[in-house]
């Protein structure tokens, strides 16, 4: 397996990454692992060589913290540990968003219920456009220098959150954001335009979320197709939006790529997000057993040059302005 730093860290992390969302009973009726399924998948990917797990305590109401809690217990040291906050853990005011206080009852809920005294990396879920960020971050700084987090990370900040929060870290002498939990796939390349950019410029290691866009990239969607049971199917749970005529577009060159390479979509997918610009670790995740195979097998896989280009050309996005000025003035 091989390793990667995490930002500007020498924290080494595996390209890959198990998420946890669909552990437990999830409200978006995304997961239905239960816990020996979830100790196997555990399993199964620390016997690859994968070291990275992702949780948020908002995952199925926190089950899916307690359960990797459990999963890991005896690999504690060899696990690192991602989990975030910013969502609604309860009915009251505050059982929301980056405040001082709800960034301190959900850390406490978090390590126990994960069942350890630290976390590896501690994520904010989002941004929190009614709490000042520098009080997010210096209640952040403090969980680090308490050593109860190892490191700090953002999820789905704009790029010039991201830039102002590294800025702001740097002037006041607080621990900095070290990685960007984003979605991207070849369906979603929004953070192409801006937020790669700024993750590259200031040092941060972008994390992917969703990197099938909610299992359509795994083909089972091609021409209009539902099947009932899937996220996409009956419950019609179009998350994460996408353009529908685009995703279209890129089924058929992934499809010819995959039978070229006598792999899945799916794995082609994978592979073709790992050596992307700026990419650090791709979070893949399954209900059930057959589905963790299935993208494990992306670990193997080594996709030609050539197969990469034609999907790069086939889900480019449109130039948007300024970055098609900035590029004609460049001389690109």
């Amino acid at each position: 397996m091989e390793y990667r730093l995490l930002g500007k860290t020498g924290l080494k992390v595996s390209p890959w990454c198990l998420g946890t969302m669909t552990f437990g009973e999830s409200q978006w009726k995304l997961g239905g692992v239960d816990q020996k399924t979830a100790t196997t998948m555990v399993g199964m990917a620390l016997d690859r060589g994968i070291n990275f797990f992702d949780t948020a305590d908002i995952y199925s109401a926190g089950a899916a913290e307690q359960m990797l809690g459990v999963a890991v217990k005896g690999h504690r040291q060899q696990a690192v540990i991602a989990t975030k906050a910013r969502g609604t853990m309860g009915e009251g005011p505050n059982d929301s968003g980056l405040s001082r206080k709800h960034l301190i009852d959900a850390l406490e809920g978090s390590l126990r219920r994960l069942g350890t005294d630290y976390i590896d990396l501690y994520q904010v879920h989002g941004i929190d456009a009614a709490t000042p960020i520098e009080e997010t971050m210096q209640t952040l700084n403090s969980f680090v220098e308490q050593g109860k987090v190892r490191y700090l990370g953002l999820s789905n900040f704009p790029a010039w959150q991201i830039v102002k929060s590294h800025l702001l870290a740097e002037h006041r002498g607080w621990e900095p954001f070290v990685s960007a939990q984003m979605h991207y796939s070849l369906v979603n390349r929004d953070i192409e335009y801006e937020v790669i950019p700024a993750c590259l410029d200031q040092g941060l290691g972008i994390l992917v979320w969703s990197p099938l866009s909610g299992g359509f990239l795994s083909g089972k969607y091609h021409a209009g197709k539902a099947p009932a049971g899937t996220r996409f199917g009956d419950r019609d749970l179009w998350f994460p939006p996408f353009d529908r005529a685009l995703g279209e577009r890129v089924l058929g060159p992934l499809e010819q790529a995959a039978k070229a390479h006598g792999s899945s979509m799916a794995a082609i997918s994978l592979a073709w997000l790992k050596n992307r610009p700026g990419v650090t670790s791709v979070l893949i995740g399954a209900r059930n057993l057959e589905q963790l195979k299935a993208n494990l097998a992306a670990l193997d896989l080594e996709v030609r040059a050539d197969t990469l280009a034609e999907l790069d050309d086939a889900s480019r996005p449109a130039a948007m302005y300024p970055g098609w000025m900035v590029a004609t003035q460049s001389g690109r």
